[in-house]
């Protein structure tokens, strides 16, 4: 397409040793096949073009460049042939004067750590001309993480199945241990009703044993009494 050159080239490194730390970095966990868009927060204009990096994740996973130049200033068309990496798209962002990265059916091998930044060639005339690439960076990181779990939770990221099948457990075990305690106490404050009703009835049967031991003492001193002869009224 004339007037506009996309150059997409692949860094191979045996390690990781492109250490950025800038800025804020965001974490995002998603699912194998999601499609993913990071938000640049850097500003193209006339001769300042936007790159994107990715730092691998893996030791042996290669580092991502990606560069866009426009000889013009236009809204670029996504719909390009000639990408060498056809799950990643430029895509203009009008209102901050970006190019977001979408990354479409995501997989494994595209974990790592993605950020925005600008490329500028400076012409500098003194007693020769020199050319000056000029590099920046933004302030947001992103590091994708792709979680191939079973358990997806309704935002779309997925769970851990130990700490799904925890979350599930929690709240039966809660329960359990509340029934338990409810039923321990309510037993406890039956026997402490009761105890009462048993004390008291222990004292009336005491009192009732004890009159009659009186009454039948009376009874016998009134016969003792009658075997003297004397007359008792």
């Amino acid at each position: 397409m004339e007037g506009l050159r996309i150059f997409l080239v692949i860094l191979l490194v045996v390690s990781c040793t492109h250490d950025w730390t800038s800025g804020s970095e965001l974490e995002m966990t998603v699912r194998p096949g999601d499609n993913i868009t990071l938000y640049c927060d850097c500003n193209s204009s006339t001769g300042v073009y936007i790159v994107w990096y990715r730092n691998c994740s893996h030791e042996n996973q290669p580092s991502l460049v990606l560069n866009i130049i426009t000889r013009r200033k236009h809204v670029m068309d996504n719909n390009y042939s000639q990408n060498p990496l056809p799950r990643f798209h430029f895509v203009r962002n009008s209102s901050s004067e970006s190019y977001d990265m979408l990354i479409i059916n995501i997989t494994e091998t595209d974990e790592g750590l993605y950020y925005c930044g600008t490329y500028q060639l400076k012409v500098e005339k003194n007693e020769q001309i020199n050319f000056a690439h000029i590099y920046t960076h933004g302030n947001i990181s992103t590091r994708i993480h792709v979680n191939s779990s079973k358990f997806p939770d309704p935002g779309g990221h997925s769970l851990n199945p130990d700490v799904t099948w925890m979350m599930v457990l929690t709240p039966a075990f809660t329960i359990f241990t509340f029934l338990i305690s409810f039923i321990l106490v309510y037993l406890f404050c039956q026997k402490t009703d009761k105890e009462p009703q048993i004390l008291q009835k222990r004292l009336n049967t005491r009192i009732q044993t004890r009159w009659d031991q009186d009454e039948d003492l009376c009874f016998t001193r009134v016969v003792f009494r009658a075997k003297d002869g004397r007359k008792q009224q």
